[in-house]
């Protein structure tokens, strides 16, 4: 399974890739700290299986394109042109109300999580979207 994290957040990034890799859940993990750099990646890779994420890990709140906008223009541009499902899950620490339900009003965020990811988010994500 091919997972990518979009996190502008360095120290977050690590952590998650631990996390990802002591579960099992992948060998190959792509990270981005800059949602630009992400979106310009699968639009690259959006006729090669192979390169794309199964599941992508997205953080809300980050400078310049946030997850919501991330979202809309994954919508919008890439959406269209895929050939496989992406699992994506929002991640992030914000508490506010709003936050949660604007992130769980896009039909392509299959799972909102509190932030830190944890080995209990991995398993209930592979028990929801990957058997």
């Amino acid at each position: 399974m091919n997972v990518m994290i979009i996190d502008d957040d360095e120290i977050s990034n690590f952590i998650y890739h631990k996390v990802i890799l002591n579960n099992g859940l992948s060998k190959r993990i792509i990270d981005f700290q800059q949602a630009r750099n992400a979106l310009d990646y699968l639009s690259q890779n959006v006729e090669n299986e192979d390169e794309l994420p199964d599941l992508i890990f997205l953080d809300i709140n980050m400078p310049v394109i946030n997850g919501c906008d991330f979202l809309d223009e994954f919508e919008e541009k890439i959406i269209p042109k895929l050939k496989k499902e992406i699992v994506i899950c929002m991640l992030s620490s914000s508490v506010y109300k709003e936050d949660i339900e604007k992130a769980k009003a896009y039909k392509y965020v299959n799972e909102y999580i509190s932030k830190p990811l944890t080995s209990e988010h991995i398993n209930t994500i592979v028990k929801n979207h990957f058997n």
